[in-house]
C-alpha cells in the first residue's frame, strides 16, 4: 500500500540507504531526465510512491522490509 511503501521509505532514509524510488508520474516519461525531473518536481512528504528499491547489508534491509508481505 502506499502507506507501506512511504514507511519503508522513512526507514531507509533513518538507516542512511539512498532508496530508489518510482513515483506515478514517472510511467508517463519515456527518459530519465523527465523522469528525475518528475521527482525532484513532487514534494517529499507527499511522494505518490508505487515502488521501492533499496540497497545494503541484509540485517538493515530486513528491519526497512520489517513487516511487508
Amino acid at each position: 500500500t502506499l502507506e507501506e511503501l512511504r514507511r519503508t521509505h522513512q526507514r531507509a532514509l533513518s538507516r542512511d540507504l539512498v532508496p530508489a524510488i518510482y513515483i506515478e508520474p514517472m510511467f508517463a516519461t519515456t527518459n530519465d531526465a523527465d523522469n528525475r525531473t518528475a521527482v525532484a518536481a513532487a514534494p517529499a512528504d507527499v511522494l505518490d510512491l508505487v515502488g521501492i528499491a533499496v540497497h545494503g547489508p541484509r540485517k538493515t534491509i530486513d528491519k526497512v522490509v520489517n513487516g511487508l508481505k
